[in-house]
């Protein structure tokens, strides 16, 4: 697992639409899906096209996000800050 931090100071993202999660799997037989979480209720969306924005979208918030190590710095940063309170 790795963890990685969407700072504040990254403004509008494409994740500010809702929470979604992209399934991919090693069988070809079995295509990639999006779950999709809403106010209106939780979908699977199936069609290639729509999985592709899902795909780029959370590329997009990969490539705005801090790197690993600079994540785990603000995390041990924070945890430092919270113990002295």
């Amino acid at each position: 697992m790795t963890i990685r931090i969407l700072p504040y100071s990254a403004g509008a993202h494409a994740g500010l639409e809702g929470a979604f999660t992209v399934l991919s799997f090693s069988e070809e037989v079995d295509p990639d899906v999006a779950y999709v979480e809403g106010t209106a209720g939780d979908v699977y969306v199936e069609s290639s096209d729509q999985v592709d924005r899902y795909k780029m979208a959370f590329a997009r918030i990969c490539d705005a996000a801090l790197p690993p190590e600079e994540s785990m710095g603000l995390i041990a940063d924070a945890k430092e800050r919270l113990a002295h309170d």
